[in-house]
């Protein structure tokens, strides 16, 4: 209930000065503190949902990473004497082969013993290892792609710990270890690196007075002493013999690698296959996590209708444009793929009036099956040539997407896209920036060629996510001028609770005074209340 204070002011003292200062304080403080916490609290509000937007991207980005290389290509196999795995998902593609192996790689083991304790004193000294090839006549060749490697051993660590010890620190692709064979005897272990060309030659040399080191000495083949000889892995693919120096492969099929396990008793077939089941079923996640992304941007965007309230950014103008941005991707022609532009729609991805995804898996499987290498525009970026006797590749900035045209002259020259290209060898480069790095290499004599740069929609996302989410981006500058902001309405909200401070001191003094001119006032009245009693009391007499 409001209160009459000039009606106040007749009971004199007895007003409550108090109340009084507090309502005009408000009064005056109550518009202004609210306008401030208004821009304080919007733009807190702000800050936190641009934070949004960036955790949104952060795990947009995350996520999609998962879904990078899955072209829908898998790899298969009849039997279980290899594993077979897709490495490389930008040159893999659809292939069947038949496989027989007949030999594993192996590493040369030689076994050193016996020995009563793994502390058993080994002398001093150094031993040699060359490496190469034990030959059916006992005679050894040096493999000529490595050198000699020498293990020293000293009187500080001449033992059968320290001899293992020292080989396996000396870094030579020989493995050092000891065996306990029986309750009281020890030997040493020496395993070669896979391949027949890396079997081991030893040659000690001994301090004088310290010697034991001639006992690992192995200079001839010795079958007491080599348990394992040093083999090749050998098999036929299609009928073609191949070895290898190691079990597992990774030269022979482009995109995979082949890991030897055990010999073949009958044939086995390997190869690649397109399924559309995981393929569509990437097309689909990935969709739901733009999807995903797209709806938390137009929550925060909305403007509001119908009675609705608008979103914390509605009418932002950055964050608008990176939703623009992110619906325009969906509608992008991806190239460098193939001679035709690939587009998300293509493979069942359709944009709905709101601007949000969906997808069309029946659509997705009839393109999929008609076109399973363009899926690889969606997740997987790559670099191929329309001619497998030019081999590109890149090494630092990376090529513009597109379709560039190599052309190979009588002479060796070459051009691509009409611009002459420098040549050492079978290597070609081009000083281009929209080339980038690109170097194409000749298999054999070479041939003119079509290159196609592809950067897949994963990548162009990440790229853009990157962006975004970057040290002193745009996002992180308009968060940091709001945070700015917020200060300065804590600042002017201090400053006008000094100022209310100080207008409340004001008409204390002010209030103060007053009460002290209404008692005085008081007094006055009783004084001359006084008299007049006495004035009238005089005339009765």
């Amino acid at each position: 209930m409001a209160i009459d204070y000039l009606q106040a002011l007749n009971i004199g003292s007895g007003l409550n000065t108090g109340d009084i200062i507090d309502a005009l304080v408000e009064a005056e403080r109550a518009p202004l503190a609210s306008q401030i916490t208004k821009r304080q609290d919007q733009r807190t509000v702000e800050i936190s949902s641009l934070g949004e937007v960036k955790q949104g991207f952060e795990t947009m980005q995350s996520t999609l990473d998962g879904y990078s290389g899955i072209t829908g290509l898998q790899a298969t196999q009849s039997g279980n004497s290899l594993d077979i795995e897709i490495t490389d998902a930008s040159s893999a593609s659809e292939f069947s082969s038949d496989i027989e192996i007949s030999t594993l790689a192996a590493g040369q083991t030689l076994v050193f013993g016996s020995f009563d304790s793994e502390t058993a004193s080994v002398g001093s000294g150094s031993l040699a290892f060359s490496f190469g090839t034990w030959n059916g006549d006992g005679s050894f060749t040096a493999n000529g792609d490595r050198s000699d490697e020498t293990v020293t051993l000293d009187s500080d660590n001449d033992t059968l710990t320290g001899l293992r010890n020292a080989i396996n620190n000396a870094d030579i692709n020989v493995t050092a270890s000891i065996l306990k064979t029986d309750d009281n005897t020890y030997a040493l272990v020496l395993k070669a690196r896979e391949g027949v060309a890396h079997a081991m030659r030893i040659t000690a040399t001994e301090d004088v007075g310290n010697s034991g080191l001639a006992d690992f000495a192995y200079t001839s083949v010795d079958a007491s002493i080599q348990k394992v000889a040093a083999s090749d892995a050998a098999f036929t693919l299609d009928g073609i013999g191949i070895s290898r120096e190691t079990n597992e492969v990774t030269d022979l099929v482009d995109g995979l690698t082949l890991t030897l396990k055990s010999t073949t008793s009958s044939v086995e077939t390997i190869g690649a296959d397109f399924d559309t089941a995981l393929a569509s079923a990437t097309m689909s996640l990935i969709v739901d996590e733009m999807n995903t992304l797209m709806t938390d941007l137009s929550t925060l965007l909305a403007r509001g209708s119908n009675g609705e309230t608008g979103g914390p950014l509605a009418g932002d103008a950055l964050v608008r444009s990176l939703q623009r941005q992110l619906q325009t991707m969906t509608s992008t022609a991806i190239i460098g793929f193939q001679d035709d532009s690939i587009y998300m729609a293509d493979y069942g991805v359709e944009t709905n009036r709101d601007g949000s995804l969906s997808f069309n898996a029946d659509t997705f499987q009839t393109a999929f099956e008609a076109n399973p290498d363009g899926f690889a525009a969606i997740t997987n970026s790559r670099i191929t040539s329309s001619s497998n006797m030019v081999t590109p590749s890149v090494a630092g900035t990376h090529p513009e997407p597109g379709i560039y045209t190599f052309d190979l002259a009588a002479d060796s020259s070459a051009t691509l896209d009409g611009e002459a290209m420098t040549r050492d060898g079978s290597l070609y480069t081009i000083d281009d920036s929209n080339a980038g790095d690109l170097k194409l290499t000749l298999v054999g004599s070479g041939s003119d060629a079509s290159i196609y740069v592809g950067k897949s929609i994963l990548e162009t996302l990440d790229d853009f996510a990157t962006n975004v989410l970057r040290i002193n981006s745009e996002l992180d500058q308009k968060i940091e001028r709001y945070e700015d902001d917020v200060a300065t309405y804590q600042d002017e909200m201090a400053a006008l609770d000094e100022r209310i401070t100080n207008l409340r001191a004001r008409y204390s003094v002010q209030f103060g005074a007053m009460e002290s001119i209404v008692n005085s006032l008081k007094n006055t009245e009783a004084a001359i209340d006084s008299m007049m009693e006495s004035w009238k009391a005089s005339l009765k007499n």
